[in-house]
């Protein structure tokens, strides 16, 4: 059987979604899998609407920035960092668009990695139609609560399943990811050694209506 790890590595297109409450290292472990994991790596990485991305990141990582989803260029990774604030769940002028794109992503060899806090806050669309792999950190009980029913039993369970781990391996729970499709978990508890407080908190200064 394929594991987790081996199936995201060989996805050329599809949705990645990594799904948990803030600082919960989200974005520590999408960056770990995106500058480890060889078929990952060696792809364009295009960062939505995401600021300084060739200060924040090594040159081998192959990023670009990108404010249109057309202009990602085909064969690249498409990185969209607490996706609900650019495609939140209610944003009807931007789900034609968003729909339209993720029906050709499979003609284009894209693959998109979020990272979401939940995903009732995000548009349905990246989790209709596509192979998904759903990444699960530790989510709070309120979060919980207000999650997509279909997810709910997921986060709960992915809860206890990373807390057992962590315990078990001796790791911190930060770095253990659930994986529900492959019922597995992986542990990532080496980051990138380029990835800091500038990387976690790239949207610090993060203004919409403004200079990024």
């Amino acid at each position: 059987m394929i594991d987790a790890l081996s199936y995201i590595n060989g996805m050329s297109h599809g949705v990645v979604p990594i799904v948990g409450s803030g600082k919960q290292f989200k974005s520590g472990t999408m960056y770990d899998l995106l500058s480890t994991l060889p078929s990952l790596c060696s792809r364009k990485k295009a960062f939505y609407k995401f600021p300084s991305v060739r200060e924040l990141f090594p040159s081998f990582m192959k990023g670009y920035p990108v404010d249109n989803l057309w202009d990602v260029e085909p064969d690249s990774i498409l990185v969209i960092e607490d996706a609900n604030r650019v495609f939140p769940s209610r944003a009807s002028s931007k789900a034609t668009d968003l729909q339209e794109f993720l029906g050709v992503i499979s003609h284009k060899d894209i693959l998109i990695f979020l990272t979401i806090q939940n995903t009732s806050n995000t548009d349905m669309a990246f989790f209709r139609d596509q192979d998904i792999v759903f990444l699960h950190k530790r989510m709070d009980l309120v979060g919980i609560q207000y999650e997509r029913e279909e997810l709910q039993h997921h986060c709960s369970i992915g809860n206890i399943i990373i807390e057992n781990t962590a315990l078990i391996e001796g790791v911190n729970p930060l770095y253990v990811t659930y994986v529900p499709r492959f019922a597995s978990t992986i542990i990532l508890d080496n980051p990138p050694s380029w990835y800091g407080f500038i990387q976690s908190h790239a949207l610090r200064n993060y203004d919409p209506h403004g200079v990024v």
